[in-house]
């Protein structure tokens, strides 16, 4: 096989960046690229999971939801990350996956990914550390929910998702629906927070159409307010 930018892009994964050219090779022959559609389902909550997924173009939203359709996300995944991991030697999907705009993904079926990880002791390791890494994450989650309430943690979303704009002042770009699906509670709460806030003169608010800005006008006092221990 001739190399070429599906090789790169994975050579190009710290996962697998170690592995030998042959074995790198032979995981592309392995994989499938799917195209999924903004507002696709890459696979639901409980569903058997049987690939690992490669991220090459878009972004995927890893959520939970329950009867109710109440929703809560949990983190995104962006090009150039794996997921699904903790999923695939659990059995089943313990979230949501669905894609947020147009993505094109990499599929490893699951007794693929069992011959190289027996052909390379060393990847598991590399595999661990991602896992680990998602159950920090889901464990900083769990604290917020357990210790915050719902104003320190939308603190806490705006700070970090949040990108220096006109006048360096930090602009976030997320929705009022977004924000909500992050905290786990509903649109109006999410209003009434901003609302109060704004009041405050701790930010500012602009809505255009589909586009929302938080313009953060005191980064340094929303900063208490997200970590008030």
């Amino acid at each position: 096989m001739i190399k070429g930018p599906d090789y790169d892009f994975l050579q190009a994964i710290p996962v697998f960046s170690g592995l030998p050219d042959e074995v790198l090779r032979e995981l592309l022959v392995r994989c499938r690229k799917k195209k999924f559609r903004s507002g696709q389902h890459v696979f639901y909550q409980d569903d058997t999971v049987e690939h690992l997924y490669i991220v090459e173009m878009g972004s995927v939203e890893i959520y939970k939801s329950d009867i109710n359709g109440r929703k809560v996300t949990l983190w995104h995944v962006e090009s150039g990350k794996v997921f699904c991991l903790a999923n695939l030697f659990a059995g089943r999907a313990f979230a949501s996956a669905l894609a947020q705009n147009d993505s094109l993904i990499f599929c490893l079926p699951r007794q693929d990914l069992d011959w190289i990880l027996t052909q390379h002791h060393e990847l598991a390791l590399h595999f661990i550390t991602c896992i680990s890494s998602k159950l920090a994450a889901y464990a900083t989650l769990l604290e917020d929910f357990t210790f915050k309430n719902v104003q320190e943690r939308l603190v806490k979303i705006l700070l970090t998702n949040s990108l220096p704009g006109k006048d360096k002042i930090p602009v976030c770009r997320l929705s009022q629906s977004e924000l909500a699906c992050r905290l786990g509670t509903c649109r109006e709460v999410v209003s009434r927070s901003l609302t109060k806030l704004k009041n405050e003169g701790l930010l500012d608010t602009e809505n255009t159409g589909k586009v929302s800005r938080i313009m953060l006008k005191d980064p340094a006092r929303l900063q208490d307010l997200g970590e008030p221990f």
